[in-house]
């Protein structure tokens, strides 16, 4: 008899268990899906004024976030193109890494236009952007970007509820 009893409680908390399981794993891949366009974008990237710097522009294409303009130096119009790729999300922060800079090895470009705290940080090649900072995805409060992706001159973003 307690044999018997033993193996219809396991048999329970089984069930209960793996109830919870299932429950648990179509939760996590539940996720509410916003999108940003190249205006808002190009709002954080213009954001912050910086001196010599113009003619600004953020462009959705393919795959990538192309960001464009001109700075001056040394009473140069320089025009720069730096090309993004999405590369990992954690928490509410997206990085980007760079896949393209023209002029070639002027970091300092990319340095002066993408620190801008608290939106963007540039680091090693790899920028960061802090979703907190956005309005269209800080109007959702809870959940971690679960995917993101650029496809149809969209940022996609996959945040898990």
């Amino acid at each position: 008899m307690e044999k018997f009893m033993n193996d219809k409680f396991n048999e329970r908390h089984y069930e209960e268990t793996s109830i919870l399981s299932r429950a648990k794993k179509e939760l996590k891949e539940k996720f509410v899906t916003i999108q940003l366009t190249e205006d808002m974008l190009g709002w954080v990237v213009n954001k912050k004024k910086i001196k010599g710097i113009t003619s600004i522009a953020v462009r959705l294409i393919e795959d990538k976030i192309v960001i464009s303009g001109a700075m001056k130096k040394l009473r140069l119009t320089i025009p720069f193109r730096i090309d993004l790729k999405p590369l990992v999300a954690r928490d509410r922060e997206l990085s980007f890494k760079v896949v393209s800079l023209k002029p070639l090895n002027h970091h300092w470009i990319t340095t002066k236009l993408l620190n801008k705290s608290p939106f963007l940080h540039y680091h090693k090649g790899i920028i960061h952007i802090d979703l907190n900072q956005i309005e269209k995805a800080k109007a959702i409060r809870v959940g971690n970007v679960k995917r993101f992706e650029v496809k149809d001159e969209r940022l996609w973003i996959g945040i898990g509820l």
